[in-house]
Formats: structure tokens, sequence, C-alpha cells
């Protein structure tokens, strides 16, 4: 009976452990995804400041085009 009783202790300790491992492991996926989310939103954010860039660099490059044509008809 003292036999399992100590077998019984032992596996509640082990399932105490593997509890805390369980909840440790969740509390860094849960960083992990909070990490990777910002990353994202920060990609985002990159990408839409490069897409105004892009398109002003694509106006003033029509303005310059157009501006050199009405010289081209000018001259």
């Amino acid at each position: 009976m003292y036999a399992a009783r100590t077998k019984i202790t032992n596996l509640e300790a082990e399932v105490a452990t593997l509890k805390v491992k369980v909840e440790e492991a969740q509390a860094d996926r849960e960083r992990v995804e909070v990490e990777l989310n910002a990353r994202i939103v920060n990609k985002d954010k990159d990408l839409a400041a490069k897409d105004v860039e892009i398109a002003e660099l694509k106006r003033r490059l029509f303005e310059v085009h157009d501006k050199s044509e009405s010289l081209e008809i000018e001259g």
C-alpha cells in the first residue's frame, strides 16, 4: 500500500511538472505570435511607405518626360 501511495505521489509530481512545462510552452508560443504579428505589421508599413515612394517617383518621371516632350516640340 505504501509503494502504491508513493507511486501516486510521484506521478502527481510528474503531472504538475508537465503542466508547468505546457504552460511555459504556451506562453512562449503566445510571445512568438505577438512578435511575428508585430513584424508583419512593420513589414506592411514598410511596404506601404515603399508604395508611396514608388508612386512619387513615377509621378516625377512622368513630369520630366512630359517636360522633355514639350521642349522637343518647342525646339
